[in-house]
């Protein structure tokens, strides 16, 4: 047996530890979760910064203005500014000049905010106060 060939050997066990360890998003939110009223939203997020993990392992930024609804997004390498608005029953909505709009559905377990992606992954978010 060549070296190659047992360095393989050895590891392949790694890399398969390695990929089961990387889980899927989750598709539901955290059980106890609850939507924040959009006064409350509103307060959680203006003036203050975010950070969410991304599907292609980067995270995303966002800056929300302290006395407006305008804000800056921060992803991959590029930036875009533009609008936000809480909605009723824990939504949050984006209106950017480059980046496709979107809405969030944002859920609180305690001080812990989670928020669920169009495409239905629900990824924590960290807010800075």
């Amino acid at each position: 047996m060549n070296n190659v060939t047992r360095l393989s050997i050895l590891l392949s066990p790694l890399l398969l530890a390695a990929c089961a360890a990387s889980a899927p998003p989750a598709k539901a939110f955290p059980a106890g979760a609850r939507a924040p009223s959009t006064a409350e939203l509103t307060t959680l997020l203006r003036g203050k910064s975010t950070r969410a993990p991304l599907s292609n392992g980067g995270t995303i930024r966002v800056d929300y203005a302290a006395d407006s609804n305008h804000l800056t997004a921060y992803a991959g390498g590029r930036s875009d500014a533009g609008t936000w608005r809480a909605e009723d029953g824990g939504r949050v909505c984006f209106e950017f000049k480059v980046f496709a709009p979107a809405c969030n559905d944002i859920r609180l377990v305690g001080q812990d905010m989670y928020a669920r992606r169009a495409n239905g992954d629900v990824v924590p978010v960290t807010i800075s106060r």
